[in-house]
C-alpha cells in the first residue's frame, strides 16, 4: 500500500464519497490510489472543469453532506487556480481537505517543471492565510501525522479547510498496512463545544429580570447558529422575543414564524430594524454572528450598544462586540436547550409569567408568498401576475419556491442575485439557501450547486447566477452533464454586470459601460447536453413542465430575461 491509499483508505473512513479535480501528471498516484478505492465502493473521483471549480464544488457538497469536502489540483497554476475557491470557503467555515503535489523532494529548487516550493513560486505561502492547517510533507515518515492533523483542523471551531502539499515521491512511497489513528472520526465526532457555565446564569438572570418588568427581546440569529433554529425558535415562542436574522442567517429561522421580522444589515427589512429600534427592548441576543459590516448593516448603533448579548462558539468574534453586555462562548444548541428548560420550569413552578404565545407554533403553509411579519420595499415586485412587462428578479425566485419540491436546496452567486434574494427570497425550509457572501466570490454558486447534488440527489439543486457569474465558470455544467445531476442553472439575464452597474450609479461620477454583449445561455446549455429554455415574460413559466424539471436526472438550464433596468435593494430598507 501506498501513501496514496493511505489518504484515501482515510477518506473512506470519514465517509467522505468524492474527490473534486483537475488531473495533472504530479498527482498520477493519488488518482491511481481512488481508481482502486472506487472499484471496492470507495470515494470516486470528479474531474472538474477548472481548480477554482472543484473547490466549490466540494464546497457544495460538504454544505449538503455534511461530510468533509476534498479537492486537489497540479503544482503551479493548478495549485494558484485553487486558491480563490478555497479563500471563499475558509470565509463562509466550510471544512475541506485540499490536496496539491511537488515535486520531487530531491529536485526542490533546482528548476524543476512548474516547481512549487519556496524556491520557485512559493504556493504553500499562498495558502497560508487561507486555510486553517497549512504544510508541506517533507518526509513520508510525516504524512500520516500531518493528514490527521489536516482533518482534525477542518472540522474544529471554527471549520474550514486545510491544505497539504505532497511532493510525487511521498504519494507514492510505501504505508503500513493500516491505517494507525483509526478512531480519528469518531474523535472528532464526540467533540463538543462546552458552554460557559457563568455566562449561561448571567443570561438565565437577565432574561427573566427583562421579562418580569415587561420589557421585550430582540434575537439576532447568524449563520454559525444554524443547528439551533428549532431551539430559537421555541426560545422565541415562550418569551415572546421578535426574530431577525443576519443575510447569512437566512438560512436558520423559518421567515413564516409569527415573531420573525426579516433580515437586517445588507439589503435587509425595515422590519427587522424597527424590532431593534424599539425602545422597550431590553436585551439583544446576537447569536452566531461574526457582526462584520454586512450583517450589522454597518455597525448600525440600533443594533451595537450596551443592550448586546453576543453569543458564539468561537471567542474571535468577541473582538468586534467590547460593548456588548455579555459576551457568552459555546455550543448554541445546548445553550438554548438549557435556558428554554429554565424558563419552563419557572413557568411551571410559577416563579416567572411568560408572554401567552405558547411554545410552539405549528407549521402551516403561508397565506402569501411574503411573510406576513416582514415589511419588502415593493411587495409588488413578487407578483406572478401574468402580463408581457419585464420580468422582475424576485418573481423568478417566487416561481421557483412554489412550483419546486420543499426539499429544492438554492445556492445565490454573488451578483444582482444576493440583494434581491436577501430581500425577496422566503421559504419555510431555511436550510435550503445558502450564501456565500464573506469572501463573495463570483462564480461560487456555479460550483456550488453541482456540489450539492452530489451531496444530496433526493431534489433539484438550484443555481441563481447573474449573466456575469454563469460567463465565469459555466462550464462546470458539463460535470453535471457528465453524472447526470439533477441540476437547475437559472442565468438571471441583465446583460451586464448589473450590481456593479447600480452601484457604480450610485457611487460614481462616470458613466462607465458594464454592459455584456449578447449571449444565448439557452443554446451554450444545450451545447454542453443540458436541456435548455429561454423565459421572455411571466407567461413562460407555465409553458414548463415542472414535474419533469424537478424529476430530470440531469441538468437544466433557464435563461431568464430580466429587468435591467430594476434597482436592486443593496441598503437596508
Amino acid at each position: 500500500m501506498t501513501l496514496s491509499d493511505l489518504i484515501v483508505q482515510y477518506l473512506e473512513n470519514f465517509g467522505v464519497e468524492y474527490v473534486f479535480g483537475i488531473p495533472g501528471s504530479p498527482l498520477g498516484p493519488l488518482f491511481d490510489a481512488l481508481k482502486r478505492s472506487e472499484k471496492r465502493g470507495g470515494p470516486q473521483l470528479v474531474l472538474t472543469r477548472h481548480e477554482a471549480g472543484a473547490a466549490f464544488v466540494a464546497d457544495g457538497y460538504a454544505r449538503e453532506s455534511g461530510k468533509l469536502g476534498v479537492c486537489c489540483s497540479t503544482t503551479g497554476p493548478g495549485a494558484t487556480n485553487l486558491i480563490t475557491g478555497v479563500a471563499s470557503a475558509y470565509a463562509e467555515q466550510v471544512p475541506l481537505l485540499v490536496i496539491t503535489p511537488q515535486t520531487r523532494l530531491k529536485d526542490l529548487g533546482f528548476g524543476c517543471f512548474q516547481d512549487s516550493s519556496r524556491n520557485g513560486i512559493d504556493v504553500v505561502s499562498m495558502f497560508e492565510t487561507c486555510t486553517l492547517y497549512n504544510a508541506s510533507v517533507t518526509h513520508p515518515d510525516q504524512l500520516e501525522r500531518k493528514l490527521a492533523a489536516a482533518i482534525t483542523a477542518a472540522f474544529g471551531t471554527p471549520a474550514g479547510p486545510a491544505h497539504l502539499n505532497i511532493p510525487i515521491d511521498v504519494f507514492t512511497a510505501e504505508a503500513g498496512e493500516a491505517a494507525r489513528f483509526p478512531r480519528l472520526p469518531q474523535l472528532l465526532a464526540d467533540v463538543r463545544t462546552p458552554v460557559d457555565n457563568n455566562g449561561l446564569e448571567s443570561l438565565c438572570g437577565e432574561i427573566t429580570t427583562a421579562l418580569q418588568r415587561g420589557g421585550k427581546l430582540c434575537l439576532l440569529a447568524g449563520h454559525n447558529s444554524a443547528g439551533a433554529g428549532p431551539d430559537m425558535e421555541r426560545f422565541a415562542g415562550l418569551t415572546g422575543a421578535t426574530l431577525i436574522t443576519t443575510p447569512r442567517g437566512k438560512a436558520v429561522l423559518d421567515p413564516y414564524h409569527p415573531q420573525a421580522r426579516g433580515v437586517f444589515g445588507m439589503a435587509g427589512h425595515s422590519s427587522a430594524r424597527a424590532a431593534l429600534a424599539d425602545e422597550q427592548v431590553e436585551l439583544i441576543l446576537a447569536v452566531g454572528t461574526n457582526l462584520g459590516e454586512w450583517s450589522t448593516g454597518k455597525w448600525d448603533p440600533v443594533l451595537m450598544n450596551e443592550k448586546l448579548v453576543h453569543i458564539h462558539n468561537d471567542r474571535r468574534w468577541f473582538m468586534r462586540s467590547p460593548m456588548a453586555r455579555l459576551q457568552i462562548e459555546g455550543d448554541m444548541v445546548a445553550l438554548f436547550r438549557e435556558i428554554n428548560i429554565r424558563l419552563e420550569t419557572l413557568q411551571r413552578e410559577g416563579r416567572l409569567l411568560l408572554p401567552s404565545i405558547g411554545a410552539k407554533v405549528a407549521s402551516k403553509a403561508p397565506d402569501s408568498y411574503v411573510p406576513a411579519g416582514i415589511s419588502v420595499i415593493n411587495p409588488a415586485c413578487c407578483a406572478t401576475t401574468r402580463s408581457d412587462a419585464p420580468i422582475k428578479a424576485p418573481q423568478v425566485y417566487a416561481e421557483l419556491i412554489q412550483r419546486l419540491p420543499r426539499e429544492t436546496r438554492y445556492f445565490i452567486d454573488n451578483s444582482n442575485s444576493v440583494p434581491w434574494s436577501v430581500h425577496y427570497f422566503f421559504h419555510s425550509r431555511p436550510q435550503s439557501y445558502h450564501l456565500s457572501i464573506e469572501f463573495a466570490t463570483m462564480a461560487w454558486a456555479v460550483g456550488a450547486a453541482v456540489g450539492g447534488a452530489f451531496g444530496n440527489r433526493r431534489a433539484p439543486s438550484v443555481c441563481i447566477a447573474g449573466d456575469g457569474c454563469y460567463l465565469m465558470s459555466g462550464q462546470e455544467i458539463t460535470v453535471a452533464v457528465e453524472r447526470q445531476l439533477p441540476v437547475l442553472f437559472v442565468v438571471l439575464n441583465d446583460r451586464g454586470y448589473g450590481l456593479i452597474r447600480h452601484g457604480h450609479r450610485i457611487a460614481g461620477k462616470e458613466d462607465v459601460d458594464f454592459s455584456i454583449p449578447p449571449v444565448d445561455f439557452a443554446m451554450m446549455g444545450r451545447a454542453a447536453g443540458a436541456e435548455a429554455f429561454t423565459i421572455r415574460s411571466m407567461k413562460d413559466f407555465d409553458a414548463l413542465d415542472w414535474q419533469a424539471l424537478a424529476d430530470r436526472q440531469g441538468p437544466t438550464l433557464l435563461e431568464v430575461m430580466i429587468d435591467p433596468e430594476e434597482k436592486p435593494p443593496i441598503a437596508m430598507a
